[in-house]
């Protein structure tokens, strides 16, 4: 197998060397002594309860559960009892969760009917245990099964792409991921999945300059000619579903829709290696892989984390204290903060970033030379001298939001081939109205890479995102695409 290298896209910046970025290293979190488990976890629908306070439950054991909405089940990841079951706040919606008193012990209950020699299962065996682990709810569309665990079916699944591209400023690292015995886990992951989708085309990304990596894997995969190892310049953001559509298959995903509506299951490596572990080994997904990102912390490992530790275990003894520090969850662009020490990890997070809380004044920012800041034109001396330098990653914005100089920064670097100034200075005199369809407004996929290279600190992205809620509720919704789309009659709202 041939992988084929510097597959590009338009647009796009990519992060160099800044510093507290994850090492390759896997460390365990550990059995955390209590653990609140949301009923809904990443793509799903709310799942209903199934257990109730007071009840001893093992970890791997089904405790929500929803054959009728298009969901997947979620379980105890420790051992233990159900001490509350309570509405709380998840990712802006409000959830039933799940509080477990853990005994602290290590062990979990398996799936029935998995099997070592997985190539003796059927598609139907391998689909049930995927549901039932909870692994077909991964990435942004679900997993398809013969149960209701993504938008589209089986049948309608016509590309895969598996990426481990990393193109955030802070992130998970795939040689990390794919240590030890892990690659040939993976590899086998990707061999089950082709089981179970006989007819989809295969395709795995990774960065092109992970050159060992990318070899690894194909070794792994050789002799397989229905699989495409392709390597990817590491640009943000490069790990968009819309990006590896595009760059990966040549498609493009219509506006305002998920790569499922065109027939493409877009998944990372942990999403394979849950699949994986389901099937081979019977193990529901309850952990999660996370990297601790960020000079907030002492250390930069991985960490293998039971899916609802709250966040003050995660990070343990392991946060400087010498400064005030943010909490993100996946993206420093994008990301939701955590507020609390006490919110939980899910089955859906990457990273915990940890950034200096940096509100300073810093008089005459943009006369110095800036070694360790970050610049997309070569205003500081960090970009001029490339990766020679470590960059430091914080909050401060150093310097005031300023009128629009129309520089067109944002416009060089939209991976959807946006003008954002122009967006934004409808929106920003409120102009709502069909002119932000003829300048595609949907198109946008929110990556806020505009608002990162912006000199005059301007918020594009929110503006961009306010201005399609204003579409919306003034009734100009995104145009449907002039072709049909799969799995419409089940989109969640």
């Amino acid at each position: 197998m041939t992988p084929i290298k510097n597959r590009g896209f338009h647009g796009g910046y990519r992060f160099r060397n800044f510093e507290a970025s994850p090492l390759d290293k896997l460390a365990a979190a550990g059995v955390p002594s209590k653990v609140t488990i949301s009923l809904m976890q990443g793509f799903s629908d709310e799942v209903a309860c199934l257990v109730q306070p007071g009840v001893q439950v093992k970890a791997g054991q089904i405790i929500g559960r929803d054959d009728e909405r298009v969901s997947s089940p979620v379980h105890a990841s420790v051992n233990g009892k159900v001490v509350k079951i309570e509405k709380l706040e998840y990712l802006g919606s409000e959830v039933a969760a799940v509080t477990i008193s853990s005994d602290g012990t290590d062990g979990w209950q398996a799936l029935q009917g998995y099997s070592a020699r997985w190539d003796s299962l059927t598609a139907e065996q391998i689909e049930t245990l995927i549901y039932l682990s909870g692994a077909s709810g991964a990435g942004r569309s679900g997993i398809p099964t013969r149960f209701k665990s993504s938008i589209i079916s089986c049948d309608d699944v016509e590309e895969v792409i598996i990426h481990g591209v990393e193109s955030e400023m802070y992130g998970p690292l795939s040689g990390a991921l794919l240590t030890g015995d892990c690659l040939s886990k993976f590899a086998d992951g990707v061999k089950i999945l082709r089981k179970m989708l006989p007819k989809a085309g295969f395709h795995v990304a990774m960065n092109a300059e992970r050159e060992s990596l990318i070899a690894g894997v194909s070794d792994a995969l050789s002799g397989n000619d229905w699989v495409e190892v392709c390597g990817l310049q590491s640009r943000y953001p490069a790990d968009y579903d819309e990006v590896l559509v595009s760059t990966v298959l040549g498609r493009s995903v219509p506006a305002g829709h998920l790569a499922a509506h065109i027939g493409v299951i877009v998944l990372d490596i942990r999403d394979v290696l849950s699949v994986y572990e389901a099937v081979v080994e019977g193990k529901p997904v309850i952990e999660r892989t996370v990297a601790l990102c960020g000079p907030g912390f002492t250390e930069n490992p991985h960490v293998r984390v039971r899916i609802g530790t709250p966040l003050e275990h995660v990070i343990g003894g392991n946060l400087r204290a010498d400064k005030a520090w943010r909490f993100l969850r996946n993206s420093a662009l994008t990301g939701e903060r955590f507020l609390e020490m006490t919110q939980t990890i899910d089955r859906n997070c990457d990273a915990v970033i940890a950034v200096h809380e940096n509100d300073g004044r810093e008089m005459f920012a943009f006369v110095q030379p800036g070694p360790r800041k970050d610049s997309y034109t070569p205003t500081f001396l960090s970009a001029i001298l490339g990766g020679k330098l470590t960059k430091r990653g914080e909050t401060n914005l150093h310097g005031e939001e300023r009128p629009c100089i129309s520089c067109g920064f944002c416009e060089e670097v939209c991976p959807a081939g946006l003008i954002p100034h122009h967006l934004f200075h409808y929106v920003e005199r409120n102009i709502i109205d069909e002119t932000l369809l003829r300048f595609k407004i949907y198109d946008c996929i929110d990556c806020n890479l505009c608002a990162y290279v912006c000199p005059s600190k301007i918020t594009l992205g929110r503006h961009i995102k306010s201005g399609k809620d204003k579409l919306i509720n003034e009734g100009l919704t995104c145009p449907r695409p002039p072709f049909a789309l799969k799995g419409t009659g089940t989109q969640k709202d």
